[in-house]
């Protein structure tokens, strides 16, 4: 039986996750963060670092513990049983295999910036974000030389990893400092409270979080977790890789947010601002021309035209490398969600020159294919933008809601199994564990707030209903317990709490206002929280799925 090659070492797992991390994100997240929040989107930045730290770290012990390929899709079902893990396994997979076709759109709008520069003029996405016939023809092609390069083996990704991320920390510190030192000289320091720091209040530091990129960009980090399975030495490295991606990222995207506050200049042709007025935050929109690409037309703002164009090619390799990494690991949790029993076994096969999950890369293929199509026929938009900002918002909140199942699963082993010996281990792991489970709940519940628009007043309550799909994967699980409904039956009814509380909350009726609103979201986190963890499996079932999957990981999946 042909088997997962273990190729990959610290350094792989380490530019795996900040290739996943870094995309898209500093290319436009700064700008609708600040259009959302003022000045204060610097606060947003570092607030998403923290919480994604707190995420990442109870990961990082997990995936040390016993690695996985696709771990994440998998992990739920040994300490909540199988209908638990189909529902947040789903939610894994929705973000995943809509990111080729999410960075695909960015690479082209980035290419149709550059070229307009050299007055060549194409349109690929559209004033209203959304892809024309013409972009998603281009992003096809671009996620189609991807696939070709991801079929040749997880090898070839990781090269391109290396390359991309080299070249990057080279272009992007240097960018940093020549813009801030551009933008004092430029006497520019007053945006930072042009009109106030927060000309919208503090709560939209929160609930921008979601819904303008801000977690988003952060989410990447999983991809370290998904590929763990072809390390070499996971129990090592993989911990090490998670922690180190979340602090450079973090570091280097609220450095970005600071470039992209003080370095503004307003109502300027050469930064794409015509017509905005200083302090209009809320005045950049999808239908300015930096919308295209925001830092790109800062430089020329800020008179260093020169740095613009080494910007455009660190932007370029940011998303095309991106859609890379997806192609790669979402076959691998197709891959893992199957060895689990839930899909068919065809996406547990595997190329027999590569050894890579074909069927999983056809199928990724395929529904990028879908969801281009989709984005041109205009099925994507929220209130904020189009394409890119509906699709991000779409899977930040399902990847957080599986990514909030890390915490769960690292207090129940503690408290089931604490004999195991793991390489590493967090402090404070039940304080740190349902602090995470309840952030990542309001995180949620302002995600499917954020989708609520005029040309969608349905939009929230459809996430949270897409969510509960995964529920339909269970009955095609072929070892079927009736533990798994003891064990699993709290996620069900706590995704459902949040259709009466978006419904009531201050996103709809305002029958519950804010703070009112989050503070039954904290409280049914809490609840949830210890719900989850005192029903869950019984100890002596954890141990045997424990074995199970360890032994599967010495014999390489």
């Amino acid at each position: 039986m042909l088997k997962l090659k273990k190729e990959l070492g610290f350094s792989d797992l380490l530019f795996a996750s900040i290739t996943g991390v870094i995309g898209s994100g500093w290319i436009f997240g700064a700008y609708y963060t600040a259009e959302v929040v003022g000045p204060a989107s610097i606060i947003s930045w570092i607030l998403g670092a923290i919480f994604i730290f707190l995420l990442a770290i109870s990961w990082g012990e997990i995936g040390s513990l016993f690695p996985a390929s696709g771990g994440v899709a998998r992990y739920m079902k040994y300490t909540n049983g199988a209908l638990a893990n189909a529902i947040s396994g789903w939610a894994s997979i929705v973000e995943a295999i809509m990111l080729p076709a999410v960075e695909s759109i960015a690479t082209v709008s980035i290419i149709q910036m550059l070229l307009s520069k050299v007055n060549i003029s194409v349109v690929f996405v559209n004033a209203s974000g959304l892809p024309t016939p013409l972009g998603a023809v281009a992003s096809f092609l671009l996620v189609l030389l991807f696939f070709t390069l991801s079929y040749r083996g997880i090898r070839n990704t990781a090269r391109v990893n290396i390359v991309v991320n080299y070249t990057r920390f080279i272009i992007m510190p240097l960018f940093i400092i020549i813009a801030i030192y551009a933008a004092l000289s430029m006497n520019l320091a007053s945006n930072l409270t042009t009109p106030s720091f927060a000309p919208y209040g503090y709560t939209p530091i929160f609930t921008a979080l979601p819904s303008t990129g801000v977690i988003f960009s952060y989410l990447g980090f999983r991809q370290a977790i998904d590929v763990a399975g072809e390390a070499k030495k996971p129990a090592k490295d993989l911990w090490r890789a998670l922690i180190l991606t979340v602090v450079i990222t973090g570091i280097l995207y609220t450095l970005f947010q600071v470039v992209l506050v003080l370095g503004m200049v307003w109502n300027s042709s050469a930064a794409g601002t015509l017509g905005v007025m200083p302090g209009d935050w809320a005045g950049l929109t999808t239908s300015l021309p930096m919308a295209s690409f925001p830092l790109f037309d800062l430089a020329y703002g800020l008179k260093i035209s020169y740095m613009a164009w080494l910007v455009g090619v660190a932007g370029f390799m940011s998303t095309a490398g991106v859609a890379s990494m997806y192609l790669a690991s979402t076959p691998r949790i197709l891959f893992g969600m199957s060895k689990e029993g839930y899909l068919s076994r065809h996406f547990e096969r595997l190329s027999e020159k590569y050894r890579i999950p074909v069927f999983g890369l056809l199928a990724t293929l395929v529904v990028t294919i879908i969801l281009l199509i989709m984005g041109v026929a205009g099925v994507f938009v929220t209130s904020v933008g189009g394409f890119w900002i509906a699709l991000t918002s779409i899977g930040t909140s399902t990847l957080l809601f599986a990514y909030s199942t890390g915490p769960l699963v690292t207090a129940i082993l503690r408290r089931k199994l604490p004999e195991h010996q793991r390489p590493f281990k967090i402090p404070a792991y039940f304080a740190i564990t349902m602090i995470s489970f309840v952030i990542t709940t309001l995180l949620i519940y302002w995600g499917a707030g954020s989708l609520f628009s005029s040309e969608d007043p349905y939009g929230g309550y459809m996430l949270i209903i897409l969510i509960l799909v995964g529920a339909l994967i269970y009955p095609t699980y072929n070892n079927k317990k009736s533990s798994d409904i003891k064990s699993g039956i709290w996620m069900i009814i706590y995704l459902l709490t949040f259709l009466p509380i978006l419904y009531l909350g201050s996103y709809q009726t305002n029958i519950l206002p804010f703070p009112y609103d989050w503070i039954a979201e904290i409280i049914l986190g809490s609840i949830f929280f210890l719900w989850a963890i005192y029903s869950s499996l019984p100890t002596e079932t954890i141990k045997s799925e424990i074995d199970k999957i360890l032994g599967s990981a010495a014999e390489n999946e």
